[in-house]
């Protein structure tokens, strides 16, 4: 269940970085294709939570 939480807290971190970047982008009148986008949040999320969870693995 530690793992569950982790990962949301992860994916909550990413969602609000990625509402930011897109309130500026969208002031600047800059629109940012979701697709991109999207790809580009689900993998820095991934790694996020992979460097988090690393030590745990290894103890295991």
């Amino acid at each position: 269940m530690n793992h569950f939480f982790k990962g949301a807290v992860v994916i909550a971190a990413v969602a609000i970085v990625n509402i930011i970047v897109n309130l500026a982008c969208n002031m600047n009148g800059v629109d940012l294709d979701s697709t991109t986008t999207g790809i580009i949040s689900a993998v820095c999320a991934m790694l996020i939570y992979h460097g988090w969870t690393k030590d745990e693995n290894k103890k295991e």
